[in-house]
């Protein structure tokens, strides 16, 4: 009889390892529900596996139902419960892929921002280094060309008429 359940005990301490591994790597993971879930359920599953091998090597019937009654309830409540674990695995493995994309497209985006000075428009390098804002453009390969705007050109207009009238 005990040779029949050391498989399952195998798995089960196998189970909890695995359980101990996704709690040390919760960081990684958007949450561990699911995980959590489908470690219960799997282990219920194992457990039911033992429970059926005991009660298939005792000959007497169980809560007074008739064996082949009470093994098609365990067969059925073990097979659901993996079931519904892999089910929990999946959906935990999608919201996990799903969190990272959005991570990701977060540190790209932050990545794109450029600090200028409020003042100067300098703006800072990597390095903390302050740099001209032309040279940024020019060293990203952006062409340019320059022009004024109609405030900067009127304030112009008003620089010259001033100093003309002097």
């Amino acid at each position: 009889m005990t040779f029949l359940i050391i498989p399952d005990v195998i798995n089960f301490i196998l189970l909890c390892y695995v359980f101990v591994i996704l709690w040390r790597k919760r960081n990684q993971y958007h949450s561990l529900l699911p995980f959590s879930f489908a470690v219960a359920l799997f282990s219920i599953g194992r457990i039911i596996d033992v429970i059926m091998e005991i009660s298939i090597s005792h000959s007497s019937p169980t809560f007074g139902w008739k064996r082949e009654m009470f093994e098609l309830i365990l067969t059925n409540l073990g097979n659901t419960s993996d079931t519904i674990g892999i089910l929990c695995l999946i959906f935990g493995f999608l919201k996990t892929i799903e969190y990272q994309k959005q991570e990701q497209k977060r540190i790209k985006e932050l990545e794109t921002l450029l600090p200028p000075c409020a003042w100067c428009k300098k703006y800072r390098t990597d390095d903390g280094e302050w740099k001209p804002i032309e040279q940024y453009l020019y060293e990203s390969g952006a062409s340019m060309t320059h022009g004024i705007c109609p405030d900067c050109a009127a304030k112009m207009e008003k620089g010259i008429l001033v100093k003309q009238e002097r």
